[in-house]
């Protein structure tokens, strides 16, 4: 298999995540940019879009929370479990998180491309700013225990917030935060977030070179 990602794509970074913990082999990183439109990307993806997964008989997956839930039920990992459709609870975060991960990245596409007084950004910096208060209220009023479960809304959370704490800093800093950072450092994927940093992807790291050291640590 081989997965089409770039350094810092939250979306390419849970993905990465899920195959760690899937114990996913044999599989390759192909990375990318695709802000140039790659004739590789594009022969897996017409939008050019990342992350993507092309099997070993031909077959493309695209979106990042479809590509995680197939390598899920595929390998079927210990420490990674679906969201189960039934709790309200793990279905929110999910939301919450998906949402939050989108917002964060497009708004950072926009301030790159667009001026920067355009309302999306605005808005998005509202919204943003606005979800992490919320969370923090949340995690200080109802605690941490439900956050902390093994599964796919708990992952997509954690990176999500990597993502805008690294591309969305003066926000995330100016949020009372104490209570997502206490999230951060005992969620059940710190050590594979950790493995997999935005720094240390910068360095476009060999997928089973990652395995292996994965493996060894846990």
């Amino acid at each position: 298999m081989q997965l089409y990602l770039n350094e810092t794509s939250p979306f390419s970074r849970v993905v990465a995540a899920t195959a760690l913990l899937s114990r996913c082999s044999p599989l390759s990183f192909v990375w990318v940019d695709p802000w140039s439109s790659p004739a590789n990307l594009k022969s897996v993806n017409p939008f050019c879009l990342i992350p993507a997964l092309k099997l070993e008989d031909g077959t493309a997956l695209t979106e990042s929370l479809c590509i995680c839930q197939y390598l899920i039920e595929t390998y079927q990992p210990q420490t990674l479990r679906q969201v189960t459709l039934s709790r309200a609870n793990e279905m929110q975060t999910l939301g919450t998180a998906k949402t939050l991960m989108e917002i964060a990245f497009r708004t950072a596409a926009l301030i790159r491309y667009a001026d920067s007084d355009n309302a999306l950004i605005h808005r998005g910096q509202e919204g943003m700013v606005a979800a992490l208060e919320q969370l923090d209220q949340e995690i200080k009023e109802q605690g941490l225990e439900s956050l902390l479960s093994d599964n796919l809304a708990t992952l997509y959370l954690h990176v999500a917030l990597d993502y805008v704490q690294f591309r969305h800093t003066e926000l995330f800093d100016e949020v009372d935060s104490r209570n997502i950072i206490d999230f951060l450092h005992l969620s059940p994927f710190a050590d594979v977030l950790t493995l997999i940093s935005i720094e240390s992807l910068a360095n476009k790291p060999d997928y089973e070179t990652l395995l292996d050291s994965f493996g060894r640590d846990t």
